[in-house]
């Protein structure tokens, strides 16, 4: 039951309901807007305050809102659940699927029937089932009647993918969307997803009545059902006998309740039904605010969302884990004696005596649900919250976790070991005794059973062996998965990694970064390469298992999918299964090498594609035969200095060259766009800037002109540790041939980011993209160059590095920004990442034929004096840069 631990303190009367005390934060509060109270006045002076004709308006606005062909108002949204098991005419006794974590009522509505439920466990992160637990569930009932489908707090739930888990057809499933109005699962609304959707309109729902509720469904036969039944099982118009040309006979055909919706409860609906868009935006501004300032409050876990889609933020659920240091009920204890409501949104119904005796629990019971069970807790959420309770909330979470809480390590990945050996024994102890390596290890997978059942270190257990993956990496939460076993075959290591990548966590081999330097990495050497040190900051698991969805199953198209970037794109997105995966680059020998890295062997498939992005025939030849349905546009010129000696080449390629992947991809019909830009591109003062920040203007206007369903959006990188030609690449040559290590000046600085970090930041993007947005990670304070060069080169025993400063070259700055001074940027749903739109309202694409006309005779001048133009702030005359700082080994950005 919801149990809330702070009521609203009475205000006097004739006081709004927003007067009460500033201090005080309740959990919930329910707004009955003037509309709404106008209207019920209007219901009360007719006389008519039953089911009437205010009814059957709300129920065909309501059916327009959501997408459904039919809706019934009903007295509340567990009168509909039952109402809608009812209809579908399972046998008496049958078995129907429901989520272990979820209202009582929905059970009640279950047993009501005369069926019977059978729990199914969830995934603590989400708090939702999956196609495993529901599997498991369907297995240990032998063939289920039904589905009931939670969206629980209002975040997507898998329909489809949880119905074919449970080998039933869409048409038995009903959906329980008390919290989930304003959902989409996809682009598609809830409410027409399944057999019958049940939403509910209690006083602190999305919608706020009092009590109420609505069916809705496409099936005109069930509609028919549930009106006959929602008011004794009387034929559905009924209501219309004591009227003028009525009947007053009816017909009952089968047994009935009394729960049909009233028209005072569907005038105030009808009036509240005005505000809802703009509470549903209330409620995601509120939501983010929270997921920024949570990121920042250790043992304090927002639920993820487990599959694409809007989330309608009924709810603001966490999870309170240990590493808070009081436990949840502790926690509520306090906040309340501060002021602040929060509750519980649900006890599992196997911990309430009523259900465990009646329902089916599978054999091995629920652990899903009972590691989550003590540790749920909802925040205050509601459209007339302020952000300065918000951030009240999350101060004093903040708080009771500094007061409470030992002292702690920082916050690491969590880490799977491959190898229980003598490497994987050692590597484990350095990472649980350092805990700065930013790497937290959970525990070993190895194929040797008598590891299996003796674990190398106190409290790491092993958990499997290395076909296991998979499934440890999801059961875990695993983030970071390194391999340590030195002679692992490559077959095996492959299939390892592409077990992990398909979950969303990223594959080391040890780490990742040294491998430049060429060297074997065992055990202790993981001491000689802190990533926390390097760039400034812990290291981020950017990707989440929820970017499988954007990819899974589509054809997916990478640019520039030889390069460093691109091919460790294409290595994440085949991990997540796309139906195809297609390659295309102008460089045929890095096409090759990424096809033998890929599958083991090359040209044995048609998905490599050579072509210059610059040739617009050749570009929509490609959408036409391929028709991608996700584009990662990683192909570019991005040599800085270069750049500045030959802008007509960058013109060509950077700007021209997307503006053809753009358009090709509109008339396509692509789903999704990502462009790869640079941090160089807020506020250009370089050629390659200011081509980027022209392509993210680019992907801006094809947003507006995209067709439906088309979305576009760009992601800007910082400097990309492990990229060909970055810093640790270039530094590690310098220091192994014994030459100075040049830096461009003493005080230049530069924002940092790991591989892993960048494809996570583009499958992300892609994930949460609604159109024109430009994501960017959020790398805390820049890192000084001269710092990160002496921290790296005592990294690998070179205690006094020479450096030798060659000066700024021509188009660098001495610290990059993150941010254009005409971008608002504001928190996404994602707690790293951030999202830039532009506030110039003036198209700057519109010169953009001159510049080509420009870039295509070698015009140098003019292609400077047009990008002045296009770009405030951008240099119309170039300083050249000498052929000796040419000479110089060249890191990006440096």
């Amino acid at each position: 039951m919801t149990v809330h631990r702070l009521r609203p303190r009475q205000a006097p009367e004739g006081l709004a309901a927003e007067a009460v005390s500033e201090q005080d934060v309740p959990f919930a509060r329910t707004w009955i807007s003037p509309e709404a109270r106008r209207a019920a006045q209007r219901v009360l002076a007719s006389g008519w305050v039953t089911t009437g004709p205010e009814t059957e308006r709300f129920e065909q606005e309501f059916a327009d809102r959501v997408g459904a062909a039919h809706a019934i108002g009903v007295t509340s949204c567990t009168a509909g659940l039952e109402l809608a098991l009812r209809a579908l005419r399972l046998p008496p006794g049958g078995t129907v699927l429901i989520p272990a974590v979820t209202f009582c009522g929905a059970a009640h509505a279950v047993l009501h029937a005369g069926l019977r439920p059978v729990l199914v466990d969830v995934d603590p992160r989400t708090a939702m089932p999956t196609p495993a637990t529901v599997a498991r569930a369907a297995r240990a009932c032998g063939c289920p009647h039904a589905l009931m489908v939670l969206h629980y707090a209002g975040a997507p739930a898998p329909v489809a993918e949880l119905a074919a888990a449970a080998r039933l057809p869409l048409t038995h499933v009903v959906e329980d969307a008390a919290h989930a109005l304003g959902t989409t699962v996809g682009d598609r609304p809830v409410g027409a997803l399944s057999r019958a959707t049940c939403f509910s309109f209690y006083a602190t729902k999305n919608l706020p009545i009092g009590e109420g509720g609505m069916v809705t469904t496409d099936d005109p036969e069930l509609a028919e059902r549930v009106g006959r039944t929602r008011l004794h099982g009387m034929s559905t118009d009924a209501w219309r006998r004591h009227l003028p040309g009525g009947s007053p006979r009816y017909s009952v055909a089968e047994a009935g309740l009394k729960a049909n919706m009233t028209d005072l409860t569907a005038a105030i609906g009808r009036a509240q039904l005005q505000h809802l868009d703009a509470w549903q935006r209330r409620r995601h501004e509120l939501a983010a605010r929270y997921e920024a300032a949570l990121a920042g409050i250790r043992g304090i876990e927002p639920l993820r969302t487990g599959t694409e889609g809007r989330h309608a933020h009924h709810l603001y659920p966490v999870r309170v884990l240990d590493a808070f240091g009081i436990d949840r009920d502790e926690l509520m204890d306090r906040l309340a004696r501060a002021g602040i409501g929060t509750s519980v949104h649900f006890t599992p119904l196997h911990r309430l005596p009523y259900f465990r005796d009646l329902a089916v629990i599978p054999p091995g019971g629920l652990p899903g649900a009972d590691a989550l069970c003590p540790r749920l807790l909802s925040l205050p959420m509601y459209p007339q919250l302020t952000e300065q309770a918000v951030d009240r909330v999350c101060a004093q979470l903040a708080r009771h976790a500094t007061r409470s809480a030992s002292p702690r390590r920082p916050a690491g990945l969590r880490t799977l070991v491959i190898g229980a050996g003598e490497a994987g024994r050692a590597l484990a102890r350095d990472l649980a005794r350092t805990p700065d390596y930013g790497l937290d290890p959970v525990g070993f997978l190895d194929d040797d059973p008598v590891r299996r059942t003796d674990g190398p270190v106190p409290e790491l257990p092993v958990l499997g062996g290395l076909d296991a993956t998979r499934d440890a990496v999801r059961a875990h939460r695993v983030e970071a998965v390194v391999v340590a076993i030195p002679q692992l075959a490559p077959a095996r290591f492959r299939a390892v990694a592409r077990a992990a990548e398909a979950e969303g966590a990223s594959v080391r081999y040890l780490p990742s970064f040294i491998a430049a330097l060429r060297r074997d990495v065992v055990g202790a050497d993981m001491r000689e390469l802190d990533v926390r040190e390097l760039i400034g900051r812990a290291e981020m698991h950017v990707v989440s298992p929820e970017a499988r969805s954007v990819v899974a199953g589509r054809r997916v198209l990478v640019t520039g999918a030889g390069g460093s970037i691109g091919s460790e794109l294409c290595h994440q997105v085949r991990a997540f299964g796309p139906s195809r995966l297609f390659l295309l680059d102008h460089d045929e020998s890095n096409l090759h090498r990424l096809q033998l890295e890929l599958h083991g062997d090359a040209l044995s498939s048609d998905d490599i594609v050579i072509s210059d992005i610059r040739d617009r025939p050749r570009i929509d030849q490609i959408f036409r035969q391929l028709r991608p349905e996700v584009v990662f546009h990683a192909a570019a010129h991005k040599h800085l200095p270069l750049l500045e000696m030959h802008p007509c080449e960058g013109v060509k390629s950077n700007v021209r060259g997307t503006e053809n992947l753009v358009r090709a991809a509109a008339e396509a019909g692509t789903a999704r766009f990502v462009l790869i830009s640079t941090d160089k591109a807020a506020d250009p003062v370089s050629v390659l800037g200011a081509t980027k920040r022209l392509a993210e203007l680019i992907v801006r206007d094809g947003q507006r002109d995209a067709p439906p369903g088309t979305v576009f959006t760009a992601v800007r990188f910082g400097n990309v540790l492990g990229s060909r030609g970055s810093l640790l690449s270039v530094v590690a040559e310098q220091l192994g041939a014994g030459s100075p290590v040049t830096v461009t000046h003493p005080d230049v600085t530069r924002f940092f980011m790991t591989v892993e970090e960048a494809v996570g930041l583009v499958l992300e993007a892609a994930r949460m993209a609604r159109g024109g947005e430009v994501f960017v990670l959020d790398m805390s304070t820049p890192v000084r160059i001269v710092d990160l060069v002496r921290k790296f080169a005592r990294s690998v025993h070179v205690q006094d590095v020479d450096i030798r400063f060659t000066g700024l070259r021509p188009g660098e700055k001495l610290n990059e920004v993150l941010f254009s001074a005409r971008e608002r940027h504001t928190p996404t749903s994602h707690p790293g990442i951030l999202a830039a739109t532009s506030t110039d309202p003036a198209p700057a694409i519109g010169r953009l034929p001159a510049l080509y006309a420009a870039a295509e005779h070698n015009d140098t001048d003019t292609v400077r004096s047009v990008l002045a133009e296009l770009l405030p702030g951008f240099p119309l005359v170039p300083s050249h840069p000498s052929r000796a700082a040419m000479a110089d080994p060249y890191p990006d950005g440096f």
